[in-house]
């Protein structure tokens, strides 16, 4: 098992590891030839899934994976150590990663170069306890397989809707999320006393290529079908709603609402290599949140 890596990109890695922070302590991180991926599973019922990918070509310069589980690496990492690890690389000559052992401890090492006032480089190695995942182990980690949205809807300024979440937090627990395909979006809570909306309107709505997260058993209802004026809805843990708000440290591009109603809401993230890039091979990074519907 063999793995190497020369960093280019460390920021975006912290950024990734910060936006996880909030959910859950700890993470997996899976290494293929292919793709980087960030996967959080919370043990608990209800819990919200999060699934990210990153294109090695945009992160590193080098990078070799190697095992005998068809060059497949999963390590369980907790994420505060992680970002502690890589915030020490900021504005560093050069960052590595590297898969290694101390006193048979597994450890994720990240060598960060820095230049002194004098011009001397110092090196600075932050190494990070991980816990390798076999085969078997992995098994039972599997993205969600989702019914059809009803609506997809390209979701307003995180910031904005962060400031209004916690605010809506303090009146209900169950907050619901609705959208239509006329371009409007709705965040709405209720108790027995009040009931606040916040309402958005003159958005987009994207068509996505999501056939590998659709449920081949599910009955398709493709969104073209219905009335544009007819909002689809569900109602999730608000508590879960404010985690995936923490997306913000990545400075996403597009933020993709997909609503399935009665099941869950499931939120794309995207982090594009250009600004003016969209839903295109452009998109070096991206976040998937799988949040179901709140049992009442």
């Amino acid at each position: 098992m063999r793995l190497r890596t020369q960093i280019t990109n460390a920021p975006i890695l912290t950024k990734m590891a910060q936006s996880l922070e909030k959910l859950t302590k700890s993470c997996i991180l899976r290494f293929t030839p292919h793709s980087v991926r960030f996967i959080v599973k919370t043990d608990t019922e209800g819990g919200v899934q999060v699934w990210s990918q990153l294109s090695p070509e945009h992160v590193f310069s080098e990078y070799t994976v190697t095992s005998i589980n068809n060059d497949e690496i999963n390590l369980e990492v907790v994420i505060e150590h992680l970002v502690r690890a890589l915030r020490s690389s900021h504005n560093a000559l050069g960052v590595s990663m590297r898969l290694a052992k101390k006193e048979n401890i597994p450890l994720l090492s990240i060598i960060i170069n820095h230049q002194s006032r004098t011009g001397k480089v110092l090196s600075l190695n932050q190494d990070v306890p991980v816990r390798v995942l076999g085969k078997h182990q992995m098994e039972h980690i599997r993205e969600p397989l989702v019914p059809e949205p009803q609506v997809n809807i390209l979701m307003p300024s995180l910031h904005n809707i962060r400031s209004i979440a916690e605010r809506m937090k303090g009146i209900s627990s169950t907050l619901e999320v609705s959208a239509n395909t006329n371009g409007e979006f709705r965040l709405k809570v209720e108790n027995e006393l009040v009931q606040v909306v916040t309402y958005y309107k003159n958005l987009v709505n994207p068509e996505l290529d999501i056939s590998s997260q659709l449920d081949s058993r599910s009955q398709s209802r493709p969104s073209t079908v219905r009335d544009p004026s007819h909002f689809a809805s569900a109602k999730i843990d608000i508590r879960n709603f404010i985690k995936f708000l923490h997306s913000h440290h990545v400075v996403p591009n597009n933020v993709v609402c997909c609503i399935i109603e009665d099941f869950a809401v499931v939120i794309h993230v995207y982090v594009s290599a250009s600004l003016t890039a969209f839903f295109g091979q452009q998109n070096f990074a991206a976040l998937t949140y799988y949040i179901p519907v709140r049992q009442q």
